[in-house]
């Protein structure tokens, strides 16, 4: 547990220590996944929380919160949708208490409260929060924000297929993969390499 709470802000530590200890949980980090940030199982009898390994303490919190919250759900041996009203609600519930603390940075305190009041399966498909989570990531990657450059440009994504912007939809932006001429829609806070 001490290593899980060197990973989040320290004046939470006795809240999120509060909420695990005793529990027949494991918490562990595991190497950066492409398409998940952290994962709730039972596996083999035992409750299992993984959480990629970064470096950035407000986001590790909050995933951590998150997969919590799955954990809290599942205790409860209610069968719902794994991002559904029930477990919206336990998040929030354990979410709040951290919100009360004030221990993010101002713009970063509004954009979460303003996610929380319908929580997405990730964070990931909040732009504006996404966006502001990463300014406290240390790794300083060099990128750019796909909503960042003009339509018609060509980009890569994760140092792989060359794409082109197209268009912009409701919240994202077509784009057209150059080999393939496959059309793809991404989100604004994409990190790309523009070409």
């Amino acid at each position: 547990m001490k290593d899980i709470l060197s990973l989040i802000p320290n004046e939470v530590n006795d809240y999120v220590k509060s909420l695990i200890e005793g529990q027949d949980l494991v918490i562990r980090t595991v190497p950066k996944r492409r398409t998940k940030h952290g994962d709730y199982r039972k596996f083999n009898n035992k409750h299992v929380i993984t959480i990629n390994q970064i470096d950035n303490k407000y986001r590790f919190l909050l995933i951590l919160i998150h997969e919590l919250a799955h954990f809290n759900v599942y205790k409860k041996n209610i069968r719902t949708n794994p991002h559904g009203t029930i477990w919206k609600n336990e998040f929030k519930k354990l979410l709040q208490p951290i919100l009360e603390k004030n221990i993010f940075p101002h713009f970063l305190q509004i954009l979460i409260k303003s996610h929380m009041k319908n929580p997405k399966s990730s964070f990931s498909y909040d732009s504006p929060l996404e966006m502001e989570l990463n300014k406290y990531d240390n790794d300083n990657e060099n990128y750019t924000y796909l909503e960042d450059i003009e339509i018609g440009n060509f980009f890569r994504y994760n140092n792989d297929k060359l794409y082109k912007k197209i268009e912009k939809r409701r919240k994202r932006y077509l784009c057209i993969e150059n080999n393939t001429g496959r059309k793809y829609l991404f989100l604004p806070h994409a990190k790309v390499d523009l070409i």
